[in-house]
């Protein structure tokens, strides 16, 4: 187990203010070529002043009070954008332009923790990985048996009863909520499946998280539970499948933090070593605010980002080393 750290308010360093619109332009700015947007807090949304906005090749140009900017493009298209600022982590990133309504552009605030973010959210190769869909869930209601890693397993006769299929559907929606930033708040879809005694099930479903009680897992896997998901070459996740002790699921009072650890894995989250989270190697502790804060982050950014903060358009194409189709990742207890 992991001692608790006490957790910390994040303190955004960037300077908010009360909504207001974008500051006057030039009118020398067409239509056509104008680009306005506002850069905000990702923690807390609110309004990231004093940022230096490079689009493109023009000029670069400081949001006001309020976050806004407005800059002149060539014409329709997407622009290479870089911000920077003391209170921020610098941003690279895509902006489509000319705009009809301000492009809203999330910054990461420098008193964040993105050593534990990148541990939690991007994989060995540095790109960040998440759902992109709403995952349904599948529920095996029957106890599997477990003898190894594989894609299929056979049901025992042993059954787990409504009232513990209802309250794991009621865990593991909750911790879908919160892994996601609030991205997800249900699954969408869930069904219940109670395989005969012999009959074999897969496990790997596409658009899909199963989950499920085994026999055999502390023995063969020496572990109370893991999981694992299905990447595609651009760092999507389409697929998850969670393992889960049978004894321990069905007895200990902390299977409802082993279950959304496993979740996190489903969902495409790695361990946490450098501060207390719920995907901590170890069961526990409760979910922590930097959990909440990084999956709304998370969420905020498309599958490959890289760190610091940086979108896939910039990151050399060919690096994902999936060749160029889906994979499942291996299990992480």
């Amino acid at each position: 187990m992991h001692r608790r750290v006490p957790t910390i308010l994040l303190l955004t360093g960037i300077h908010l203010t009360a909504c207001a619109g974008p500051t006057a332009v030039p009118t020398a700015i067409a239509a056509d070529r104008r680009l306005d947007g506002q850069a905000v807090n990702a923690v807390d949304g609110g309004a990231a002043a004093g940022v230096s906005v490079q689009v493109g090749s023009t000029k670069a140009v400081t949001t006001d009070a309020a976050g806004y900017f407005t800059t002149e493009v060539s014409g329709p298209g997407s622009y290479a954008t870089s911000m920077t600022g003391s209170a921020i982590v610098e941003r690279r990133t895509m902006v489509a332009g000319p705009t009809t309504a301000p492009a809203r552009l999330s910054l990461i605030p420098t008193s964040f923790d993105l050593r534990a973010f990148d541990e939690m959210f991007r994989s060995a190769n540095g790109r960040l990985q998440r759902w992109t869909t709403r995952p349904a869930l599948v529920v095996l209601a029957s106890v599997m048996s477990y003898r190894g890693d594989a894609d299929e397993y056979s049901a025992t006769a042993e059954q787990m009863s409504t009232d513990e299929v209802s309250q794991m559907i009621d865990h593991l929606t909750g911790a879908l909520s919160l892994l996601t930033g609030g991205s997800y708040t249900a699954f969408a879809d869930v069904a219940v499946e109670r395989p005969a005694s012999g009959q074999r099930v897969s496990v790997t479903r596409p658009g899909a998280i199963v989950v499920g009680r085994y026999n055999g897992i502390v023995s063969f896997a020496q572990t109370i539970g893991y999981g694992r998901w299905a990447e595609e070459p651009d760092g999507s996740v389409s697929g998850g499948a969670m393992f889960l002790d049978r004894t321990f699921d069905r007895d200990d009072s902390r299977r409802r933090l082993l279950r959304m650890h496993e979740l996190g894995h489903a969902l495409g989250c790695l361990h946490v070593e450098s501060r207390a989270s719920i995907m901590n190697p170890s069961i526990g502790p409760e979910p922590t605010e930097f959990d909440r804060t990084a999956a709304l982050i998370a969420f905020q950014r498309p599958p490959g980002n890289v760190s610091p903060d940086t979108d896939p358009l910039f990151v050399s194409q060919g690096s994902s080393g999936l060749g160029g189709r889906l994979r499942w990742m291996s299990p992480v207890p």
